[in-house]
């Protein structure tokens, strides 16, 4: 069973035949201090149970992680002191490059562009270009002949980070694009269809198949906002 905190209305865009039947609920805000300065980096579920995973550094330069479980209604967020159980085995699941059905397979590209800075020398454009900040690179995720994901940044995406795989049974993929934007397909890529509209990130489709749990970052880090999408009967059943 989901936990329900605030019930948000979400109308429908232009070409957002899903949108309509869409609802998203804000499960809980988890502050820039809870994180100890650092960023939620995963959402999972296990039982029905939805955990938000935080990575901080700490000031021996490591990298380490904080591990919430989202309150019910009427309690407080709770601090585990790791993973829970099966979280591992639902992360592995979901970002897997193949579908659990093994109909479709992530692959993905990245092109280093050079920025144009002049007509001088290639020596003082490779200068210039670090001192500005380096090579700009593009990262692409595709899923069949769709484009999952496409933007330019420093890093690539990890496994994962923008997508999720639905339960075997749905066949499907949810994914946030290169703008923050909420969609599903199936899991060869085809029948696209975009249920928000915003920056989003991290989805994570529920083990019961019902709703797909994404993450906002808000004021500027400061806190991030879990939310629950719940999804319409169409799409917790399996496509045709």
């Amino acid at each position: 069973m989901i936990p329900l905190l605030v019930l948000l209305a979400v109308g429908p865009g232009a070409g957002d035949a899903a949108a309509q039947a869409v609802e998203k609920l804000r499960l809980v805000s988890i502050t820039s201090a809870d994180l100890k300065g650092g960023i939620v980096s995963e959402l999972t579920w296990v039982d029905g149970v939805l955990t938000v995973q935080g990575a901080f550094l700490a000031p021996s330069g490591e990298i380490k992680a904080e591990y919430f479980v989202v309150p019910a209604e009427g309690t407080e967020l709770r601090r585990l002191t790791g993973p829970s159980d099966g979280a591992e085995a639902y992360w592995r699941r979901k970002a897997s490059r193949q579908s659990p059905t093994g109909l479709g397979r992530i692959t993905s590209a990245t092109d280093a562009k050079m920025p144009f800075y002049g007509v001088g020398s290639l020596d003082r454009r490779l200068r210039d270009a670090a001192d500005i900040g380096g090579v700009q690179q593009r990262h692409v995720l595709t899923l069949g002949g769709l484009v999952l994901f496409e933007q330019t940044s420093e890093q690539p995406p990890y496994d994962g980070e923008t997508y999720s795989w639905s339960p075997v049974e749905l066949n499907r993929i949810a994914y946030v694009d290169g703008k923050g934007d909420l969609w599903v397909a199936r899991a060869d890529g085809g029948k696209p269809q975009r249920l928000l509209r915003g920056d989003y990130t991290l989805p994570a489709w529920s083990d019961d198949g019902r709703a797909i749990a994404v993450a906002e970052r808000k004021d500027g880090g400061r806190r991030w906002d879990i939310s629950a999408v719940l999804l319409p009967e169409a799409l917790r059943t399996p496509p045709r």
